[in-house]
C-alpha cells in the first residue's frame, strides 16, 4: 500500500474512554476529521456517542463514526442484521433522522472466532461482514468503510476463500498497522486484495491538546473528505 504523503489529512478516533473532550482545542491543534465510537454488537451504545457527535461537528471537525462488530459472540447472518439496526438507529439519535456522519461510516472488524471455530472461521467471518455491509447499504444507501488490521487480515487466510477472492475488498480501507513495533514495516503492506488505504491508523499511543492520555491517530487521503459517501 502506499506510504503517508504530505497531503495527507490529520485525523483521531475515540470512546467514551477518553472523556469529556475539548473539541475546538483538538480542532485547533491540526485535527481535520475524527471518528467515534457508536456502537458495539446488538444493544451497546457509547455513552459519549451523542456529545461527541453534536461538539466536533459545531467546533468544524469532519465527523464520521464506527460500530464495533461482535460476529463471536453474534455468529448467524441475522444477527448480523441486528448489529447493523443498532448502528444505524444511534447513527441517527447522533446526527440526525437520515444522517449518517460527514465522513464514511466504519464498521471495526478486529475481534476473532473463538479457537474451537478456527477452521471454519475465515469464511463464516467474511460472510457475516458482507451481510452486514450489504444490509447498512440497503437501509442507509451509504457506503460503508472496513476497519481491520494487517494482523487480523493475515490471521484469517488473507480475507481470502471460494477461489482466493474477497468480497470485501471493494470497501474503502481503514488499516490499522503500527510502524513502531520493531516487527511492523514502515508503511501498511498489500493484504486482502487491498492495495491502498483511505485512512491509516498509525498508533495508538498519539498526544492531542484537548483529549486526555492516549488516543489513536490516524493519517487519511483528502478524499475522505469529498467522497461521495
Amino acid at each position: 500500500m502506499q506510504t503517508k504523503n504530505n497531503k495527507v489529512l490529520n485525523g483521531v478516533d475515540v470512546s467514551h474512554w477518553q472523556g469529556i473532550i475539548d473539541w475546538s482545542t483538538v480542532n485547533a491543534n491540526g485535527i481535520i476529521f475524527a471518528y467515534l465510537k457508536a456502537t458495539e454488537g446488538l444493544t451497546w451504545v457509547d455513552s459519549r456517542f451523542t456529545a461527541n457527535a453534536s461538539s466536533a461537528r459545531s467546533a468544524g471537525i469532519y465527523t464520521g463514526a464506527y460500530h464495533f462488530a461482535r460476529p463471536d459472540l453474534n455468529p448467524s447472518l441475522e444477527s448480523a442484521k441486528e448489529e447493523v439496526r443498532n448502528f444505524t438507529d444511534t447513527l441517527q439519535r447522533g446526527f440526525g433522522t437520515g444522517n449518517f456522519g460527514d465522513i464514511y461510516p466504519a464498521l471495526d472488524l478486529e475481534v476473532p472466532f473463538p479457537k474451537k471455530d478456527d477452521k471454519f472461521s475465515t469464511a463464516r467471518l467474511i460472510k457475516w461482514a458482507n451481510t452486514f455491509r450489504n444490509y447498512f447499504q440497503q437501509l442507509t444507501g451509504k457506503t460503508l468503510m472496513i476497519y481491520t488490521g494487517v494482523y487480523f487480515i493475515k490471521e484469517y487466510d488473507n480475507f481470502s476463500y471460494e477461489n482466493l477472492k474477497n468480497p470485501l475488498a471493494n470497501m474503502p480501507l481503514w488499516i490499522a498497522l503500527y510502524p513502531r513495533s520493531k516487527e511492523n514495516p514502515e508503511a501498511p503492506p498489500d493484504a486482502g486484495k487491498w492495495s491502498r488505504w483511505t485512512i491509516w491508523q498509525y498508533t495508538n499511543q498519539g498526544k492531542v491538546k484537548g483529549i486526555k492520555g492516549d488516543v489513536d491517530l490516524n493519517w487519511a487521503e483528502p478524499e475522505l473528505l469529498t467522497a461521495k459517501i
